[in-house]
């Protein structure tokens, strides 16, 4: 829905910043907060500066949503793009700028990508009964098997090793014979020996701060999610939390909302 915007901060925190939002029944609601629904994973369903798919640029139109195929890489460029990729009902991808990720297989059942450059963050708000959700990345495979927020990221240049954080949630984390049970607030090295140390979950930055603002818009605008979902919680004093981000917002609701807007479904790509 169109709103009036007005970015405030509570108490002048600065990890903790506020968005006023005024809903009315004439405001309409805008394509990047719609609700998408795919049958496959790999939907693209928002993007922020340049994207790529195999290569070629995407655009999105409107209420037409590409739909990944089994081994299409999605890329994105420097200078603030950003993609959002649904894998499942209630499970976002949301890649950050210079990343790339390989859908290895669209399947609900059996969804699998591949993160060969840059950052992922993964949002489950809920993981429905008979999906699985693995992510690929060097030598390791790692399985969300709770609902949870799991940032996934390459070091550039290889100056560090590739890391697995857990804001929220359980992962199981496999390299070789080796598996690693990792829950929220724990850190795992995604070299062979899967090393485990605890990570400041207080830490954000714009890209944690750009997914939050994402998953909190979607929030808002589906009236069924704020009936059933519990991601996003009241904080008091007029404001929203997530706790697995650790970001709140604030959200002012007027009465009289127009009644919710149908889901949109991908275009079948050739």
């Amino acid at each position: 829905m169109a709103c009036l915007l007005t970015c405030l901060t509570r108490r002048l925190d600065p990890r903790k910043l506020g968005l006023l939002l005024f809903w009315s029944a004439a405001t309409l609601l805008p394509l990047s907060a719609q609700k998408v629904v795919s049958a496959k994973a790999g939907l693209i369903s928002y993007l922020q500066g340049p994207a790529f798919l195999d290569g070629q640029r995407v655009i999105l139109k409107t209420a037409r949503f590409p739909q990944m195929r089994d081994g299409q890489t999605l890329s994105t460029g420097r200078g603030g793009g950003r993609a959002e990729l649904l894998l499942s009902p209630g499970v976002v991808l949301r890649l950050a700028e210079n990343s790339k990720l390989r859908m290895d297989d669209t399947r609900l059942s059996d969804t699998r990508v591949t993160l060969e450059q840059g950052e992922a963050l993964i949002e489950v708000v809920q993981l429905a009964e008979g999906n699985r959700i693995l992510v690929e990345l060097e030598e390791t495979s790692t399985e969300l098997v709770r609902s949870g927020l799991y940032r996934f990221g390459i070091s550039p240049n290889g100056t560090a090793h590739s890391t697995l954080r857990v804001y929220g949630g359980e992962a199981m984390v496999r390299s070789g014979l080796k598996i690693v049970d990792a829950k929220r607030g724990m850190a795992v090295n995604l070299a062979s020996d899967l090393a485990v140390s605890q990570f400041d979950r207080k830490q954000k930055d714009t890209f944690h701060a750009w997914a939050a603002r994402r998953s909190f818009d979607l929030f808002m605008s589906d009236p069924d999610a704020r009936e059933k979902q519990n991601h996003w919680q009241s904080s008091g004093a007029g404001y929203i939390e997530n706790k697995n981000f650790g970001i709140e917002f604030r959200a002012l609701i007027r009465r009289g909302l127009p009644p919710p807007t149908p889901p949109i479904r991908p275009a079948d790509l050739p």
